[in-house]
């Protein structure tokens, strides 16, 4: 199939996918990028088509591939309709089209989890998608005020790490709350600057949701009320806080330390 018209009715709903409204409206979002798409393509996510800028160059062999195995349509798009779906200033010439995942609340089984409450900058949420995907968190819960996670730029932002676990995004409360009950043992542990206790000092060995605030306000006072524990990173410097994607990976990291030296 090829595309050549920017008024095209397919370029037209693609192109609806980069506003949060056309993402929930169609259930879909765009992945843009050859690393991206066919790491998407090599995950569970269903994929409806991959587009492919004929002014650029050819499809890498490796992503080809992976489309022909899943049986994902490449259509050739010409460039003026390419650009009316891309989101990039310089594009590699390549989107793909996938399924919004089921967004009901998460299962139980997610006793290592990161919770974002009022996160707004997409680049600190994808930053926090990833570091969760690297210091092996099972689920990262996007709650109330934090960007949607399938916005194109947290996509990017997220280096993959989106398509390798579940991102689950809703209500604050509700997504802690259900957390809190399939865990009752568990602890909620929030993000705070100017908390007592250091965050080497909690075991999080034990099952744990880490709460991250917004870059400006922290938490909201709803989802602070959840947590059972307040944690701050210890720091010598002169600085007296760091922003939200910073903050969450080295609590992550700490997580990881110590149930790597349990294991």
């Amino acid at each position: 199939m090829y595309l050549e018209s920017p008024q095209n009715p397919k370029i037209h709903r693609w192109s609806q996918l980069k506003a949060k409204k056309g993402r929930q409206t169609h259930g879909a979002f765009l992945v843009e990028g050859s690393r991206l798409v066919e790491e998407c393509l090599r995950s569970s996510f269903e994929v409806e088509a991959v587009l492919w800028d004929v002014g650029t160059d050819e499809l890498p062999d490796p992503l080809t591939e992976a489309a022909m195995q899943r049986g994902v349509p490449v259509i050739e798009v010409a460039p003026r309709a390419f650009a009316e779906v891309s989101d990039t200033v310089t594009s590699q010439g390549v989107i793909a089209v996938a399924k919004l995942p089921n967004a009901a609340l998460p299962p139980g089984q997610a006793s290592f989890c990161v919770a974002l409450d009022g996160v707004r900058d997409p680049g600190n949420v994808g930053t926090l998608l990833r570091s969760a995907d690297a210091f092996g968190a099972d689920a990262v819960y996007c709650g109330t005020g934090t960007v949607d996670p399938f916005s194109p730029k947290v996509v990017r932002a997220s280096m993959g790490g989106i398509f390798r676990f579940p991102v689950h995004h809703g209500d604050s409360v509700a997504l802690i709350s259900s957390w809190r009950q399939a865990w009752p043992e568990g602890q909620v542990a929030l993000a705070d600057a100017h908390a007592d206790m250091d965050c080497d000092a909690l075991d999080f060995c034990r099952p744990t949701l880490i709460l991250v605030g917004g870059e400006a306000f922290g938490a909201s006072p709803e989802a602070a009320a959840l947590a059972t524990v307040k944690i701050r990173i210890p720091m010598t410097g002169m600085a007296d806080s760091l922003n939200a994607a910073i903050a969450g990976s080295v609590l992550l990291y700490e997580a990881n330390r110590q149930r790597r030296a349990q294991a």
